[in-house]
């Protein structure tokens, strides 16, 4: 993998850094900088890493397409630190943009390793669990979000599942990047709905664990590109 793909990977835990130490300090607005900042750097990482090693470009696009999803979902959540009147709008949006970037991701991942019939059931159960969760701790989602979240989360346990499973067959570089990211996006979104949909003090805690996984997980994703 080439240099610059690590050089890109620091400026862009930099400024995920310097986006955390904002948003504890309320300053809304160079938080988001800084995020749209860290979230153009994923990207970066990708397309460095394909021009450098350019040996799959289906995956390479389809991991691109799920980034730059992912980098709009970022603008449309960073907005709401700023425009607040607008976060009943911008939460379920934002959260569409995600979900159609783990779609890209399934679709690339599912065209490199083998399908399992059991990464379905753990996606299934992940979304019933989340349904569970959500209704027994009384979080504060909206109706017509719910669907949505369950959704979601079947299918970022699903994405999970699958690159775990390729992970432990195949125990390849680009294989154990693409798990680890997974797990640190599931990890991530987990602390994005606590801070979210429920009452929780000392929210600033899973910001920071939020953030703090966030961008890991999408570099290393990225990475898997020029790993692969």
């Amino acid at each position: 993998m080439t240099p610059l793909c690590y050089v890109l990977a620091a400026v862009t835990v930099a400024f995920a850094a310097a986006c955390v130490l904002f948003r504890r300090q309320n300053r809304s607005f160079e938080g988001m900088v800084c995020k749209f900042m860290a979230s153009f750097g994923f990207i970066a990482v990708a397309i460095v890493g394909y021009t450098a090693s350019p040996k799959n470009t289906l995956y390479f696009c389809l991991v691109c397409f799920a980034l730059m999803f992912g980098f709009c979902g970022d603008v449309l959540l960073g907005i709401k630190e700023i425009a607040p009147k607008f976060r009943s709008r911008l939460i379920p949006i934002g959260t569409l943009y995600f979900l159609i970037g783990h779609v890209f991701y399934i679709i690339a991942f599912l065209h490199e390793y083998p399908f399992h019939p059991v990464t379905v059931a753990l996606g299934v159960a992940g979304g019933l669990i989340a349904f569970a969760v959500i209704k027994l701790a009384k979080m504060k989602v909206d109706g017509k979000l719910l669907p949505l979240l369950c959704v979601y989360y079947s299918l970022l346990i699903f994405k999970g599942a699958v690159t775990g499973f390729a992970a432990v067959q195949q125990r390849t570089p680009a294989a154990i990047a693409a798990f680890i990211g997974s797990l640190l996006f599931i990890l991530s979104d987990t602390c994005l709905g606590i801070v979210y949909f429920t009452p929780v003090k000392r929210k600033n805690v899973f910001v920071t664990v939020e953030l703090s996984t966030y961008y890991p997980a999408q570099i290393l994703l990225a990475m898997s590109v020029a790993l692969m």
